[in-house]
């Protein structure tokens, strides 16, 4: 039990702590970086039309965790790993409509979801939510699409990668 006389000492400890403390990077309530052009990897051709995602034109951009795995697809995706699809309405990709993040999570954290998080966002980074469609429509697609060589490397689409026989149910 702590005495009158122990909380003294700590009241003035935290003064002197917390202002030194405020200049510290703490957790981000931010999706992705604002600056996710220049700080992650664009990691396949620029500005390619999409065989999904509403055949929107694309660029997908991935953290440094995701860039091994989905370039040589024969490494797995770490916990942290992140890959952001821009959508353009446009083959230039100037005209950015909106936003796709998976980002893979650890074992356990979602087994409904395949240890991904799926989420959509708009063009100012705020979650778009409409969970008639999400997450189950991107992982169908995925599974389908992307689940495994040659298709796809742990649900991902690398560039490149030839279309299933026989479509998806």
């Amino acid at each position: 039990m702590l005495h009158r006389h122990t909380l003294a000492p700590l009241a003035h400890l935290s003064l002197l702590v917390l202002p030194l403390m405020a200049g510290c990077p703490g957790p981000s309530d931010e999706p992705f970086p604002a600056d996710y052009e220049t700080s992650w990897t664009e990691a396949r051709t620029r500005c390619t039309l999409s065989h999904d995602h509403e055949l929107r034109y694309i660029r997908v951009f991935v953290n440094d965790l995701a860039l091994e795995p989905y370039t040589t697809q024969d490494v797995r995706y770490p916990p942290g790993a992140a890959l952001l699809k821009a959508e353009y309405d446009d083959p230039d990709c100037t005209s950015l409509i909106d936003y796709v993040l998976m980002e893979r999570l650890g074992p356990g954290e979602a087994p409904e979801n395949l240890e991904w998080r799926w989420e959509r966002y708009d063009t100012e980074r705020n979650i778009m939510t409409d969970r008639r469609f999400e997450p189950e429509t991107c992982i169908n697609c995925h599974v389908c699409h992307c689940g495994a060589p040659p298709y796809g490397w742990q649900l991902t689409c690398p560039e490149g990668a030839p279309e299933p026989d026989g479509g998806c149910i």
